[in-house]
C-alpha cells in the first residue's frame, strides 16, 4: 500500500493494539519516513552499526607474520631462510597472480636488496 493501513485492512485488524517491533538498519533516513507512512513506525535512532576492520584471514595472516619475522631477522642473517617460506605462502594464497615472485630455486641466489624488494612487494600487496 502507498499509505498507512486502515482499520479494515487484515494485517492491521489482526495485530490490533499489540506493538509490532521490527528492527532494521536504516542507513538512509528516507527509509524510516517510508516505514512511518506505511505502517505506524516509530524511529528510535538513525545510528547505523559501526564498521570494523575485518583483518586478514586464512593464509594471509600467516604471511603477515612471516613478513614481520623477516623484518626483525633480516639483519641477523636468518632472514634468508624466511624468504623462501614467504614466497611459497604467497603462491599458496594466489598472490603470485598480482606480484612478480621469483622461482623457488632462484631464491637462494637473490641479493639482500632483491630479497627486500620481493618481501616489500608482497607486503605492499597484502596491505
Amino acid at each position: 500500500k502507498q499509505v498507512g493501513m486502515s482499520g479494515g485492512c487484515y494485517p492491521d485488524s489482526l495485530i490490533g493494539s499489540i506493538p509490532n517491533l521490527y528492527y532494521y538498519a536504516a542507513n538512509n533516513p528516507s527509509e524510516a519516513t517510508i516505514a512511518k507512512r506505511r505502517g505506524y513506525a516509530q524511529t528510535i535512532s538513525y545510528l547505523t552499526p559501526p564498521a570494523e576492520n575485518a583483518g586478514l584471514y586464512k593464509g594471509l595472516q600467516e604471511l603477515s607474520e612471516l613478513i614481520s619475522s623477516y623484518q626483525s631477522l633480516k639483519d641477523t642473517g636468518r632472514g634468508e631462510a624466511i624468504v623462501g617460506t614467504i614466497v611459497a605462502t604467497a603462491k599458496t594464497v594466489n598472490l603470485d597472480k598480482d606480484v612478480d615472485l621469483p622461482e623457488e630455486d632462484a631464491i637462494d641466489s637473490l641479493s639482500d636488496e632483491e630479497r627486500d624488494n620481493v618481501v616489500g612487494s608482497v607486503y605492499q600487496r597484502l596491505m
